[in-house]
C-alpha cells in the first residue's frame, strides 16, 4: 500500500487531526521509551529531574517523538513531495545567514524587555488557582533549566548546546513552522493570521505564562522568516541562534551576573535599558529590511 501522499487531497482540518494524533502518540511513546532507557542506564527514574545527563536524554527522546517525527510523518502522508511540504530547500545567498544571526542578536534586548513586562502581569483574584498553577509550571521550568546549565564543564556545555540549541531548534521548527504552518495556511489562507496563530500555539505549548509574550514575538519572527524565505532552515537557524546565545550566556559566570543579559534590570537603570532596547529594535528593523531584500534577490 502506497502511503506517501495518501492524504494530500484531504482537508486542512483532517491533516491537522492527523498531526495531533501523531503528536499525542509520539509524546506518550517517547516518554515511555526514554523513561525505560533511563531506568536501564541509571537504575531509577525517580531522580531523573535532578540528573542532567538523564534529563538531556529525556529531552532528546521527547523532542524527537513529540515534534520531529510527527511533522515528518505528516509531511509524508499529506504530500507527494514531503521535502517541499516542509520547505527543506536551502537559501543560496550566504549573506542571509549572517543577517539572520545579527537580527536575532539585535532583537534580544526588546525580547528581554517584553519578558520583564510579562512577569508583572497578574490574573484576577477569581483566577487565583490558575495563577498558582502557572507559578508552579514556571518554577518547574526554572529548576529544570538550572539542572542543565549548572552542570559545569566543557562536555556539559557541548551537550547543552546540542540538546537546548540544536535539537530544540530543529524539532520544534519542523513541527510548528514546517507542518503546522503549512496546514494552517491551507486552512486560513491569510498568511499573517497563520503566522500569529502558529506563534500563539508555539508560545502556549511551552506552558510558561510569564514568558508567553517574548516567546510569542520570537515565534512570529521565526514564522515570518519562513514566509519570506520559503525555507525551514532560516527559522531553525534563528531559533538555534537565540537558544545558543542563552546557553552561552547562562554557562558563563560573568555573563550570567550581567543585568542586561539575565534580565534582572535594576529600577534605576530601567529607563536606560528601555532606550537601549528600542534603539536595538530600530537596528533590527533595518537588518530585517536588508534580509528581505536578499531573500527577494534569491527568489528573482
Amino acid at each position: 500500500m502506497r502511503l506517501k501522499g495518501i492524504y494530500s487531497g484531504k482537508s486542512a482540518f483532517f491533516q491537522l487531526f492527523i498531526l495531533l494524533i501523531l503528536i499525542s502518540a509520539g509524546a506518550i511513546l517517547s516518554s515511555v521509551l526514554s523513561a525505560g532507557l533511563i531506568f536501564i542506564l541509571y537504575g531509577s527514574i525517580s531522580h531523573m529531574m535532578e540528573n542532567p545527563e538523564a534529563l538531556r536524554l529525556y529531552q532528546l527522546f521527547t523532542a524527537t517523538g513529540t515534534f520531529f517525527l510527527p511533522a515528518c510523518i505528516t509531511a509524508w502522508l499529506c504530500s507527494n513531495s514531503p521535502s517541499a511540504y516542509l520547505s527543506l530547500q536551502l537559501p543560496s545567498n550566504p549573506r542571509v545567514w549572517g543577517l539572520t544571526l545579527i537580527s536575532v542578536f539585535l532583537l534580544s534586548p526588546f525580547i528581554t524587555l517584553t519578558g520583564l513586562w510579562n512577569r508583572h502581569i497578574r490574573l484576577p483574584q477569581s483566577m487565583e488557582f490558575i495563577e498558582k498553577w502557572i507559578q508552579e509550571q514556571e518554577l518547574l521550568a526554572e529548576q529544570l533549566t538550572d539542572v542543565l546549565l549548572n552542570d559545569n564543564g566543557l562536555l556539559a556545555f557541548f551537550f547543552n548546546m546540542i540538546i537546548i540549541a540544536i535539537i530544540a531548534a530543529i524539532t520544534e521548527e519542523f513541527l510548528f513552522r514546517g507542518a503546522l504552518q503549512r496546514i494552517l495556511d491551507k486552512w486560513l489562507g491569510n498568511s499573517h493570521k497563520v503566522i500569529w496563530t502558529v506563534a500563539f500555539l508555539f508560545s502556549a505549548f511551552h506552558l510558561q505564562f510569564y514568558g508567553f509574550l517574548p516567546r510569542l514575538l520570537l515565534g512570529a519572527y521565526f514564522s515570518y522568516l519562513l514566509f519570506w524565505g520559503k525555507s525551514i532552515w532560516l527559522p531553525i537557524f534563528a531559533h538555534f541562534s537565540n537558544n545558543a546565545f542563552a546557553v552561552f550566556a547562562m554557562s558563563s559566570e560573568s555573563l550570567k551576573e550581567n543585568e542586561y543579559i539575565n534580565g534582572d534590570i535594576p529600577a534605576n537603570e530601567m529607563t536606560t535599558y528601555i532606550l537601549w532596547a528600542f534603539g536595538m529594535l530600530v537596528l533590527f528593523c533595518l537588518c530585517v529590511k536588508k534580509l528581505r531584500s536578499c531573500l527577494t534577490e534569491i527568489a528573482d
